[in-house]
């Protein structure tokens, strides 16, 4: 059964949809996501809530938006770790989910400690890029990130009679991008369409 989230989402996506992802955006908002009682599996019932924490899953991700649209691409944006788990963990987006990647190697800075890195991979003009340059191939752009820098691309595509639709968290979006947005969801309202429940004992490979 469909949610009422779900139900204004659908009608919301117009014609050909394309779906750009901010990882490290998205993984952020998920992570500071508490885990209500009401939500563990049953497989996991025997952890308490703040055992546990809520992950993307990026099955579901691109599995939904398939059900409820004419979804036609998907695209990752993320820094490349350079670890094996990590490379894995890419192919598998990319190989098996059929996911577009956008990869660029962490850049790090040295207006921090050993002990504390400063670490950064932005790409906010790598996708301002892609979505200007496949501006005649979408009708609807999907946006997950919060990040204040995107509001300028926004305005400029619903200028060119684009929706863009922007998901992110309360407390993680910058406050810019709800009203520039043609519609702005909270993730938390589709935690069980997009995300899953694991201990937190198991590793982000983000």
């Amino acid at each position: 059964m469909l949610n009422n989230y779900t139900e204004k989402l659908k009608s919301a996506l117009k014609k050909r949809v394309y779906i750009y992802i901010d990882a490290a955006n998205f993984e952020r908002s998920v992570q500071d996501m508490w885990v209500n009682s009401k939500d563990i599996p049953n497989d996991l019932k025997n952890n308490l809530a703040g055992e546990l924490r809520y992950r993307i899953d990026y099955l579901k991700v691109k599995e939904y938006f398939a059900g409820i649209s004419d979804s036609k691409e998907i695209k990752f944006y993320s820094a490349d770790f350079g670890d094996e788990k990590h490379a894995k963990f890419l192919w598998f987006l990319k190989k098996v989910l059929k996911y577009k990647l956008e990869t660029k190697p962490l850049k790090e800075y040295l207006d921090h400690t050993p002990e504390a890195p400063h670490r950064k991979a932005n790409f906010d003009v790598e996708l301002a890029v892609d979505a200007t340059y496949n501006l005649d191939k979408y009708d609807t752009l999907v946006l997950f990130s919060g990040d204040c820098d995107f509001e300028y691309l926004i305005k400029f595509l619903k200028g060119h009679g684009k929706v863009v639709i922007v998901f992110s968290r309360a407390g993680h979006v910058a406050k810019e991008l709800p009203p520039a947005s043609s519609y702005y969801f909270d993730i938390v309202d589709f935690r069980q369409e997009l995300l899953k429940i694991e201990p937190k004992t198991q590793k982000i490979p983000l």
